[in-house]
């Protein structure tokens, strides 16, 4: 039995209802709709779904608190033999659902306990196939913590959604051409001592150059400031030309950024299934706009060319220079073709940062207008800047902490702080890993805790305390119910599932039944914070559930066994929903 199941029974008891009402015929179209209009409400207390009757005020000409009465009321002799809902109710406008917990007792825990209720074939209608596109740093510049706000978006959409029983393709699109790549070349030409193969994280060391480029142009006079650019558009020009010198450094020093890069989504444990290069789709990009110029879908204004938007209020996009040079539109029309055209995808999802806004709704627009049916099916998720107690981030003023910088740190609070114990005690890989997965816990579940929207303020320190709603709190409940199971042995024989009785027991199995309908809600709505609410809600209840029912100190032999099993299954969900935040627990720490 799964959450659809379960919507299903509650949606066909309405439409039985509805079908039922000789005084009022409800048009075929809106009996269709009506699976749509369920709920889940925002308090376990009030039901586990929820139906609201207003859309039907107007079709019925009743005050919607009627219609649920009426409702509740046709469907009481079906209610009285459901074995799936203890009651349904009329509250106000709703019919509220309260699935029975004996039947639910039944149900889930077995199938959570055999990994049934996490397989994604009976969530999906449809098998679409969806893109999602994120992280998109740029070479020649450090990554740093705030880059790991889009990491983390991404990665866990992606996991989301394949849980959901999508097709997902995880892709990159890395930037590696522009203003700043020849920025950071014009400022290397200039060091005495160039950066040497055998260094560490060159790619960062390039990011310092491209401040300390950006540094020397926004302090020079205005004569020198004016040499300085011109030099630096010789190099723009020279990196065009594909056979210069300093195309070569390009090529050398990309190659630094884009290893920098790999270690680090390594160590991230995150995986792309392709990665797009800004440089790669540059002429492919003015070829487009040109075959659009001549079936008249863009136009020539004053040498340029861009698709007038005004009827969508999104004014006149440009789409290449009137000197010829692309632009980040041009690029992306041309990134959304081979998406289109070669991966054959149905949703293509751009996680980009909130100051992208129109760009993208001029992108999708101008896909539109070139004709291709999947632009409708373009989503950008912005998201809101991270910052520091100090105030925002900024490469240009380097002003950043680098992502080796945080590692470094992050590793050496947790050791010293969560991890001393077992200094000697653990394998050095043991404590590696054990280090990585608590860092990565607390940086990614605090990217992911606040909606996308709202900004984040950056603190290593209370993001690793491990009281609280931190990804270090849920690691250190997870490791928690693994003790008790583990303290109890394992017996062959039936478990007593009835013997489960207790409310905070009770509670804690409907926490767990709801996984799945918060998981698709994640995906519909973009937010993977609904996931991040729902495991710290769950560690909450798992708390209050141990505190008041104990396992080693049961009553029974049969009640020790079946709160065994109801705090195994526990940990398999808490387990499965941090994979979809892309953590992964120690079993100790």
């Amino acid at each position: 039995m799964n959450v659809n199941e379960l919507q299903t029974i509650a949606t066909d008891l309405i439409l039985q209802a509805l079908r039922q009402k000789e005084e009022v015929r409800i048009p075929e179209e809106t009996l269709e709709n009506i699976p749509q209009w369920l709920e889940i409400p925002p308090e376990v207390a009030m039901g586990d779904y929820a139906f609201p009757c207003f859309r039907l005020a107007k079709l019925m000409r009743k005050a919607p608190p009627k219609i649920a009465l009426e409702i509740v009321h046709t469907l009481q002799d079906s209610i009285d033999r459901c074995e799936e809902f203890s009651k349904v109710e009329a509250v106000g406008a709703y019919i509220n659902f309260h699935i029975s917990i004996s039947f639910l007792t039944h149900r889930i825990l077995p199938t959570i306990f055999d990994g049934s209720y996490f397989e994604a074939s009976s969530r999906v209608d449809k098998k679409e196939k969806v893109m999602i596109e994120y992280s998109q740093p740029n070479t020649h510049k450090g990554f740093h913590v705030g880059h790991m706000r889009n990491v983390a978006l991404g990665e866990s959409l992606c996991k989301i959604y394949q849980y959901n029983g999508f097709e997902v393709i995880a892709v990159n699109y890395i930037g590696d051409v522009g203003t700043h790549v020849a920025k950071c070349l014009w400022y290397y030409q200039q060091q005495k001592e160039p950066i040497v193969a055998q260094e560490k994280a060159k790619g960062e060391r390039l990011g310092e150059l491209y401040t300390q480029a950006t540094l020397q142009l926004d302090s020079a006079s205005a004569e020198k400031k004016k040499e300085y650019h011109e030099e630096i558009s010789k190099i723009l020009r020279l990196l065009e030309s594909k056979t210069s010198e300093v195309y070569q450094l390009w090529k050398t020093t990309r190659q630094w950024s884009i290893h920098d890069f790999m270690e680090i989504y390594s160590w991230l444990g995150v995986k792309f299934d392709h990665i797009f290069y800004e440089s790669d789709v540059d002429e492919l990009g003015k070829e487009l706009v040109l075959e659009y110029l001549e079936k008249d879908i863009f136009e020539n204004s004053e040498g340029a060319i861009g698709i007038d938007l005004k009827e969508q209020k999104l004014g006149f996009f440009l789409l290449l220079k009137s000197d010829g040079n692309t632009l980040y539109s041009t690029k992306d029309l041309a990134l959304a073709k081979k998406k289109f055209e070669e991966f054959k995808i149905d949703r293509s999802i751009y996680v980009v940062g909130a100051e992208q806004t129109l760009h993208f709704k001029q992108v999708f627009a101008t896909l539109e207008k070139m004709n291709y049916p999947q632009a409708t099916h373009c989503f950008h998720l912005p998201y809101a800047l991270v910052m520091l107690p100090s105030g925002k981030m900024s490469s240009r003023q380097g002003n950043v902490i680098l992502f080796s910088e945080l590692r470094e740190k992050m590793s050496q609070y947790i050791q010293e702080n969560f991890l001393h114990h077992y200094l000697h005690q653990w394998s050095d890989e043991e404590l590696e890993e054990t280090t990585r997965n608590i860092a990565i816990a607390a940086i990614k579940y605090g990217m992911l805790a606040q909606d996308s929207n709202k900004p984040i303020v950056f603190s290593l320190k209370d993001w690793l305390v491990s009281e609280g709603n931190t990804g270090t709190y849920l690691l250190y409940a997870y490791v928690r119910i693994q003790s008790i199971v583990r303290q109890v042995k394992e017996e062959n024989h039936p478990i007593a599932l009835d013997t489960l009785t207790h409310p905070n027991e009770h509670v804690l199995i409907r926490q767990l039944f709801a996984m799945n309908g918060v998981v698709s809600n994640a995906g519909q709505q973009y937010r993977p914070s609904l996931i991040v609410r729902y495991l710290y809600d769950l560690c909450k209840i798992f708390s209050r559930t141990y505190s008041t029912c104990s396992v080693k100190h049961a009553q029974t032999k049969e009640l020790r066994m079946a709160r065994r099993l109801l705090f195994l299954c526990t940990g398999k969900v808490l387990k499965e929903g941090l994979k979809l935040l892309g953590i992964v627990p120690p079993e100790r720490m």
